[in-house]
Formats: structure tokens, C-alpha cells, sequence
């Protein structure tokens, strides 16, 4: 009884770990992918001569998408919720990034004592 009193504690707190590593994990392939489908749209709209404006809800429908959620919430990165955003360089050619998207979202710890949250982000670029 003695030995799994004091194995307990040190069996949960792996536990915890173990399921928190598991979680990020899990978020960073779903932003991976969710990225990938943003930059999918974008360079769709950059073929199409599409606004930067139009890019940007393209990417971040589809990113809603891939993720299977209704809309996506923006509070800087670091805040709760997660976002999308779209950069476009100033030059296009080919072999140069026509624009990237990153995909981020703030996943809550198991175990409030190892920080509350962290904040895993995905990129995807599209080249000309």
C-alpha cells in the first residue's frame, strides 16, 4: 500500500505528460494540414489576380475547413482561440514564395503547473 502511495502520484504526473505531448502533437498535424489547405486557396486566388483581401478569407475558409470548426478566432498569437494569416511579398517570380500562411492555436495543459497553455503554429508557402 505504502509502495503505490508513492508510485501514484509520480504514475499520473507521467500520465499527464504523456497525454499533453499526444495533444500537441495531434494540434500540430492539424495545423500542418490546415495550413497546406490555406496556401492551396491562396495560390488559387493568386492565379486568379485575386485581392489580398479575398486571399485572406479564402485561406482562412479553408483552414476552417481542414480543421472542422465554424470560424476562427483571432486574439494575437499567444491568445486563446486559434487564427490564420496570409503574408504576400511585395515581388513575385518564379522560385520565389508567393505568399505564406500560418496557421496557429493555443492548446490548454493537462497540468496547469507546467503553464497554462502553448501556442503551436504551422506555415505552408506557395512558390511561383
Amino acid at each position: 500500500m505504502v509502495e503505490f502511495a508513492l508510485v501514484l502520484p509520480i504514475a499520473v504526473v507521467i500520465l499527464a505528460l504523456v497525454a499533453t505531448g499526444g495533444q500537441m502533437l495531434m494540434a500540430a498535424i492539424d495545423l500542418t494540414q490546415a495550413a497546406r489547405a490555406g496556401a492551396q486557396a491562396v495560390q488559387g486566388d493568386l492565379q486568379q489576380g485575386d485581392p489580398t483581401g479575398q486571399q485572406v478569407v479564402d485561406a482562412r475558409h479553408a483552414a476552417e475547413g481542414e480543421l472542422g470548426v465554424g470560424s476562427l478566432s483571432c486574439g494575437g498569437r499567444g491568445a486563446s482561440g486559434q487564427c490564420v494569416t496570409v503574408t504576400t511579398p511585395g515581388s513575385s517570380g518564379p522560385g520565389q514564395t508567393l505568399a505564406t500562411v500560418t496557421v496557429w492555436r493555443s492548446v490548454d495543459s493537462f497540468l496547469p503547473v507546467f503553464g497554462a497553455s502553448w501556442t503551436i503554429s504551422a506555415q505552408a508557402t506557395t512558390e511561383g
